[in-house]
Parts: structure tokens; sequence; C-alpha cells
């Protein structure tokens, strides 16, 4: 796997961590962020205005993770996508040119915080959300596969 992929799974790991769990990511606290880790990922939103969009998540504890998962543009989504995510307190970073349903896998060892901010460009210069999963491995679940996005809380039970 590229190095700059590599270095991206911070980004995309404190990423799942920080917007996995169903609240604003503002009224999120630390058990929240855990919680979203163990479930295996989550959905992220990002406000897309002229074909483009910005989400930087809040500083995170990630000393000591291996993050390993999977990322992928909501499979109902349009056109094309440019994703661009850097950690702003390391040196992580990811970009990717990907189609809506595509899974793009990555791995990362962060340092002892990260901070992400994703960079979203739509090929269609219109307003919408772009929906994206990003899916972690994790003990807890051993069974599932990062890349198999969860629709629901049922989609959780048995896996």
């Amino acid at each position: 796997m590229h190095s700059r992929m590599l270095t991206l799974v911070l980004t995309l790991g404190a990423l799942a961590a920080a917007l996995a769990a169903p609240a604003p990511l503002h009224a999120q606290s630390m058990l929240d962020l855990l919680q979203s880790i163990r479930a295996g990922g989550g959905w992220v939103e990002i406000p897309i205005h002229d074909g483009q969009g910005t989400l930087t998540t809040p500083a995170l504890p990630t000393a000591g993770m291996t993050l390993e998962g999977c990322l992928q543009v909501y499979a109902g989504q349009t056109g094309a996508w440019e994703i661009h995510a850097r950690d702003m307190l390391g040196s992580g970073k990811l970009d990717l040119k990907v189609a809506p349903g595509e899974p793009r896998t990555f791995l990362y060892q962060p340092g002892p915080q990260g901070q992400l901010r994703v960079d979203a460009h739509w090929s269609e210069p219109r307003d919408t959300t772009l929906l994206l999963w990003v899916g972690l491995k994790t003990r807890f679940q051993p069974k599932r596969d990062a890349c198999a996005p969860v629709y629901g809380d049922e989609d959780r039970d048995g896996v």
C-alpha cells in the first residue's frame, strides 16, 4: 500500500471515531467516540456547497491504536468524488478519486493525537450532503467486514 494511503489512515480513523456516533459532532462525548470505534465505524456527513465541502474533527487521543478500515462513498451518490484527508497533528494524508460504492482500504499507526481535515470535491457543481462510510476493524467484531456499510443498528447484531 502506498505510504500516503498509510498516513491517511489516522485521518480516516479519527474521522470514523469522531463522526460515527449518531449525535452531532459538537455534542459527542469521548464515550460516544469509543462506542463508535467498538461498533466498527459509522457514516460521516459532509455538507457540499457548489461541489465543495470540508470537515474538521476535534483532536482525539489515538496513542497505541493501529487503525485498519475502509472508506466508501455512499452508493446512492452521483458523479465522481475527490477526497483529500489530512491529519492536522501528524503526517497522515490520503488523496483519492473515487466513485460511489467503491471501497478503499487503509492502515495506519497514528501518533498520540489525531485531528482530521477532510476536503471533498464533487464532479457536479451543486449542493448536496456527501455520505461516507468509514469502517474500522476491531477486536470486538473480528468477523465484521469493514468495507460493508451498516445501515442501522440491526445490521450490527449477529455480526
